[in-house]
């Protein structure tokens, strides 16, 4: 596996060459509804509730940065916002998805205030060690595999009306409530 600061390094040279893409948006998933329950179906290791995110670059990947455009106006739209410390949360409640920010990657959360209505993505790299107790757990709560593109798809059973996709292509893995998400995040990323 690299080292953070050449991923770090190298996803920034990658982001700034590759903001391209079409739009994807809320629509193109799902209309906003409740989240699922990031403890429920979350499927990573649990980080300890002590652990502190690795503090990426400042031109490095963010939640707005792995977005497109459109995405982030259709939110609004929708009058959600990006919830503030949603990293640090899931690393104190210590809930499997931590894991994206433990491992030097991004996650995320967009939503309205006070409620459940929201939707969380997020990827970082992955060893292939880690891979496999991942899918193998993913199968374990019901998702279904598909291949998607160059890599595994992970479909979850729905909660709430919410599918969970889990991608894991080449040495990164990517969460999203849609494969359009998922694949929007990887483009913007400048993965794909």
């Amino acid at each position: 596996m690299r080292s953070p600061l050449a991923l770090t390094t190298t996803l920034a040279v990658v982001v700034a060459l590759g903001l391209t893409g079409c739009a994807s948006s809320p629509a193109d998933s799902a209309a906003p509804s409740a989240s699922a329950s990031p403890t429920a179906a979350s499927p990573s290791p649990t980080p300890s509730a002590t652990a502190e995110p690795v503090v990426p670059e400042a031109d490095a990947a963010t939640c707005d940065s792995v977005l497109d455009e459109a995405s982030i106006d259709a939110y609004a739209d929708y009058g959600w916002v990006a919830s503030d410390g949603y990293e640090q949360r899931a690393l104190d409640e210590g809930w499997p998805t931590a894991a994206f920010v433990t491992w030097g990657g991004i996650l995320c959360q967009w939503g309205t205030p006070t409620t459940d209505a929201s939707e969380y993505y997020g990827f970082s790299e992955i060893t292939p060690e880690h891979e496999a107790t991942i899918t193998a757990r993913l199968v374990s709560e019901g998702f279904t595999r598909e291949d998607h593109g160059d890599g595994s798809l992970y479909v979850g059973p729905s909660t709430e009306g919410i599918n969970e996709h889990f991608l894991f292509a080449g040495d990164h893995w990517f969460v999203g409530f849609s494969p359009s998400r998922v694949d929007e995040i990887r483009r913007n990323a400048g993965l794909s």
